[in-house]
């Protein structure tokens, strides 16, 4: 499936939460597979890094943009970009501009988030905001401290697990109820409800894997927004709709 080339899909895709993790897992992936990288997969895999700091773990940069950059081909960031996927280390999607002639846009290169070892070490920054590669940047060291992932997300893994068998959506899954409900805390009206936006969470996804059984869904992180948002929407503001003389329409996001 081809995907948009918006906000809201690279919030979906974001495999990390905070750039500490970004930076630990790009470590971990220099420590497993740095033997196995050619040089210019090397480069490319450190230039993704830095493309990836706006939404963590998602670079939408242009392969033909970073040949410039690097002064090599696009084939050769083509090959590179497939040795690292070979390897499990990141994900290709293709998109196509959500406005206009719609026609395909860049890929959307995301970091496949790894499971460090007990014997891993993890630790230095990424930069605040996306910079370009200079030549007094083509090593970076990558240091911080790997997170340890929030119990919530834990749960999120254990039913994924067990409903499904498979547990590769639940960094996206989790990321998608971080956006919504980061977006709504802000509000001083609602900043006291993650617990509440815990069991939301929750409650859409036992609904989002319950679906599974019944039928394909061709976009489980789109329908999981969708229930997601639905009932965010109907717990927070249903009395508010109540005064309306025709309820709203809720649509579950299928595609």
């Amino acid at each position: 499936m081809t995907l948009k080339n918006t906000i809201e899909t690279y919030q979906s895709l974001q495999p990390f939460f905070t750039i500490d993790e970004l930076n630990a897992n790009t470590k971990l992936i220099r420590e497993r597979h740095g033997k196995d990288l050619t040089r210019s997969t090397y480069r490319v895999l450190d230039i993704l890094h830095r493309y990836s700091c706006k939404y963590y773990g998602v670079s939408y940069r242009s392969k033909s943009k970073i040949a410039a950059e690097l002064g090599i081909s696009r084939k050769t960031v083509t090959r590179a970009c497939q040795q690292l996927e070979s390897l499990g280390t990141i994900q290709q999607h293709s998109l196509k501009r959500h406005n206009g002639d719609k026609r395909r846009s860049s890929n959307a290169i995301v970091f496949i988030r790894l499971e460090p070892s007990k014997t891993e070490n993890v630790p230095t920054k990424c930069p605040n905001k996306e910079t370009p590669l200079d030549s007094k940047q083509q090593n970076p060291s990558f240091h911080d401290t790997y997170a340890s992932q929030p119990s919530l997300y834990n749960r999120f893994k254990s039913i994924l697990s067990n409903s499904t068998g498979d547990q590769s959506v639940a960094s996206r899954l989790f990321g998608i109820y971080k956006a919504q409900s980061i977006k709504l805390m802000k509000f001083e009206i609602h900043k006291d409800q993650g617990e509440l936006f815990e069991d939301l969470a929750i409650q859409a996804l036992r609904i989002t894997t319950q679906a599974t059984k019944n039928k394909k869904i061709k976009n489980l992180t789109g329908y999981y927004d969708g229930v997601l948002r639905e009932l965010i929407s109907k717990t927070l503001f249903g009395d508010l709709f109540k005064e309306f003389s025709v309820a709203p329409d809720f649509k579950l996001c299928t595609h």
